[in-house]
């Protein structure tokens, strides 16, 4: 985690009061966009910030000549500019992937070369400027004013706190609170966001690797029915406590800085379904695939059949960008089809009955609680493993 480095633990104390001291606010906004590049630099390096600076210059000019032009050429440029990002992804992150399942489908001595292939070192959160360059080309597309101003977009873009694993921020709200510079720090934010960044350190320095230690343990041994059970229960932890203290650092940090961060997690094991589950979840990160891949496949308009598909291809995308191997992308596919499950019992008759049963609500936590548990171990382990433990999670050996 970067943020518990020793580098870190000097920058940010060193970085803030320099942003307290400093008296205008245009001249905080252009000194946070200075210690932005100097984290991006620092972590990062030459290598990792080159593709990200000409992704960026491409989303930058794209929103600019997207702005000014109408029609058919709109949607040309649109469909251009965004495939920069989206195919910068692909090289960087997915290339070795493709190639080597390609290579396992052509075989022979093409298929060994293709396989062969090293993939390309991977800059620093490219997934997530990827998400962010896309959510500004569309957002121009779709009728937002483009950014003039290539510092504004800078920050937008390097913002520190978020760089790596976000929370997923809007353009729009994040730069609004920056019309007219940054503001000083002020007491009433510097307090509340200090102590959401304190407990995101303990969420992940003492749960979250605690429970990392006690999962090797477990692991280490012969499987067992318990020991998987163990295991369900160990990875729920370790997953929340990991990526939510991730995001309360985050926020807690930028909070202290003087800008807001949108909300991430919000007690996703209180779902009593796997739509509401998603709705607590990674929250900016469930918006983001709602607004710009379900909802452009045509989300529920197409009828309950077409739903499910973009459901299942929706959340199947989802799960290839938390990482390059196909058991992330079978991990999507598990929720997308527990989505599309969850709308048809939705739209049954026999939802609204079972509603009203005893113990309803205590059972529908019980039952989203263990789809939830179970798909962690397609989340983190491959498939050949996940199959091993089913089938000692259900006859025991």
């Amino acid at each position: 985690m970067i943020f518990n480095t020793s580098w870190f633990l000097v920058f940010f104390p060193c970085a803030f009061l320099l942003l307290v001291a400093l008296p205008f606010a245009k001249l905080r906004f252009l000194v946070l966009l200075a210690l932005s590049a100097v984290f991006h630099w620092h972590f990062a390096g030459p290598a990792g910030i080159a593709p990200v600076f000409a992704m960026g210059v491409a989303t930058y000019t794209g929103g600019l000549l997207i702005g000014r032009a109408e029609g058919r050429a709109r949607r040309r440029l649109f469909f251009a500019f965004l495939l920069v990002p989206v195919l910068g992804l692909l090289f960087y992150k997915y290339q070795a992937l493709l190639l080597g399942t390609l290579g396992a489908l052509v075989g022979g001595g093409l298929g060994e070369r293709l396989a062969a292939v090293s993939p390309p070192a991977l800059p620093l959160a490219i997934s997530f400027f990827t998400f962010e360059f896309v959510h500004y080309l569309t957002d121009v597309y779709t009728g937002s004013a483009p950014l003039r101003d290539p510092l504004r977009f800078a920050l937008f873009s390097i913002y520190f706190p978020s760089i790596v694993s976000g929370p997923i921020k809007r353009f729009q709200p994040f730069l609004a609170q920056l019309d007219g510079g940054l503001r000083r720090p002020r007491l009433e934010d510097v307090v509340p966001g200090a102590g959401q960044a304190l407990l995101g350190f303990f969420k992940k320095l003492v749960v979250a690797d605690a429970a990392t230690e006690a999962l090797a343990l477990v692991e280490a041994a012969p499987p067992s029915r318990l020991s998987v059970l163990v295991i369900l229960a160990l990875l729920s932890v370790r997953i929340l406590f990991d990526f939510s203290g991730y995001s309360d650092i985050a926020i807690g940090l930028s909070r202290m800085l003087g800008l807001e961060l949108p909300q991430n997690f919000r007690m996703p094991y209180a779902a009593r379904n796997i739509a509401e589950f998603w709705q607590r979840w990674h929250i900016s990160l469930s918006t983001w695939i709602r607004d710009y891949v379900y909802i452009p496949l045509g989300g529920g308009r197409a009828g309950t059949p077409r739903k499910i598909l973009n459901l299942a291809a929706t959340m199947f995308l989802c799960g290839l960008w938390h990482g390059p191997a196909w058991h992330f992308g079978v991990w999507g596919l598990y929720h997308g089809l527990g989505l599309g499950i969850h709308a048809l019992w939705e739209s049954s008759g026999a939802a609204a009955r079972a509603a009203r049963l005893p113990l309803a609500t205590p059972l529908a936590h019980i039952l989203t609680l263990c789809f939830v548990a179970y798909g962690w171990l397609l989340f983190f382990h491959p498939l050949a493993q996940v199959a091993r433990f089913t089938r000692v999670l259900w006859s025991g050996s």
